[in-house]
C-alpha cells in the first residue's frame, strides 16, 4: 500500500480534517474527555494512531 493509498482509504468525506495532526489529537482528547469513558475513546483513537504510523513505516521500508 503506498502512503497515496492509504490516505485515500483513511478519508471518509462526512467528517472535517484539521490543519495538523497535533490539532486533531486535541480535538480527540476533547471528545474523550466529554465522553462517558474518555480512556476507552483514547485507547481507540491511539490505536488507530499507531496502526498508521506502522503503515507508514512499512511503506518507507518498501521504498528504501
Amino acid at each position: 500500500m503506498t502512503n497515496l493509498e492509504l490516505a485515500k482509504a483513511l478519508k471518509n468525506g462526512m467528517f472535517a480534517d484539521r490543519e495538523t495532526v497535533r490539532e486533531a489529537f486535541d480535538y480527540a482528547f476533547k471528545v474523550a474527555d466529554a465522553s462517558n469513558c474518555p480512556p476507552a475513546v483514547m485507547t481507540a483513537i491511539m490505536v488507530l494512531s499507531n496502526t498508521i504510523a506502522k503503515q507508514i513505516e512499512q511503506n518507507e521500508q518498501e521504498i528504501a
